[in-house]
Parts: C-alpha cells; structure tokens; sequence
C-alpha cells in the first residue's frame, strides 16, 4: 500500500526535492526463525487449553453434582435420600463396582475416596453417618432438619474434594 507523491506545484517550494518514504514495515515476521518461535509458542498454548478442556471434560460430574445437592431443600424429608442417591451415582460413575454398596461399606468407600487425596480426612466416621444410613432402611429413623443440612453439607465437601482412585490397604488387596 504506497501512496504515490507529487511534486509540488507552488512557485516557493518548486526546488524542494521528495524525500524517499521508506518500505511499510510487514506484520508477517520474513525470518524462519520467527515463524519456528511462533510455532512452539502455538503448540504450548494448545498444550495447555488440551489439558483444560481435559480436566474440565473429566471433571464435570462433579458440577452437575454440585447443583444437584444444592437444588435439595433441607425441609423435606426425603432431602437425605435424595443426597444418598447423588452420592451413589457419583460412586458409580467412579467405579461400577461400587454400585452394590450400603450401608457401612458404602460409607468406608465415600471415605476411602476422599483419603486417596492425602489432604482431607474421613468425613463420614460419625454418629450422624450411622444415623443417616438407618433412616434411609428405616422409615421410623427421621433426620432432623439440622442433620440434614449437615449431610447435605458433607456431601458438598465430599463432591468437591474426593479423589478419583482408591489406594487399597494390603487386607484390601487379599480380598479384592
């Protein structure tokens, strides 16, 4: 894109001679090692956005977890069955294995999964834990609205920090 120039036409400036306008400077780099730089710097920004989209790709039950327990009102009655089912699926989707499980086994394995972090400790270790198991065999077992908050509280914890493998104790490993 040059402009061509013209001398000028007025009487006082008639000696005046054009100066040369330099080359336009190219946005494209000519050299190929600019282009080999460009080229790395591209494959690491695929690199990385690869690993987002990956995570964020196996990690999106968690999400869809998350809302479910946060759409449970702690009024109802069946809001601690309904935690308990959300957490089984999640339990499934991370092994299918697990699907046979309740009760207390099932409660070692929330706990199990969530050690396999090495930074978190077991949350369902409590008397609310025993208690919430019974009142999903029982029907006479009523949470209060209290507890439920709470189970619906540690299911949150639990969502958002469990591990996704479960390294098995050597006693473990015999009946496995």
């Amino acid at each position: 894109m040059s402009i061509e120039h013209t001398p000028p036409s007025t009487y006082i400036l008639r000696n005046l001679h054009d100066i040369a306008i330099p080359e336009s400077v190219r946005w494209f780099p000519q050299t190929i090692g600019w282009k080999m730089v460009g080229f790395a710097l591209l494959l690491v920004a695929l690199y990385f956005a690869y690993g987002m989209v990956r995570h964020w790709w196996t990690n999106r039950y968690r999400q869809e977890a998350v809302l479910a327990l946060k759409s449970i009102d702690p009024q109802e009655k069946k809001a601690a069955e309904r935690a308990f089912k959300i957490l089984k699926v999640v339990l499934r989707h991370l092994d299918s294995r697990n699907a046979r499980l309740f009760g207390q086994p099932c409660l070692n394995q929330l706990d199990a999964y969530r050690t396999s972090n090495k930074k978190a400790s077991p949350l369902f270790t409590d008397a609310l834990s025993q208690r919430w198991m019974q009142s999903l065999i029982d029907p006479k077992t009523e949470l209060t609205r209290d507890q439920r908050v709470e189970v619906i509280n540690k299911s949150l914890e639990w969502i958002k920090s469990h591990g996704t493998s479960v390294v098995l104790s050597s006693t473990e490993k015999g009946n496995a």
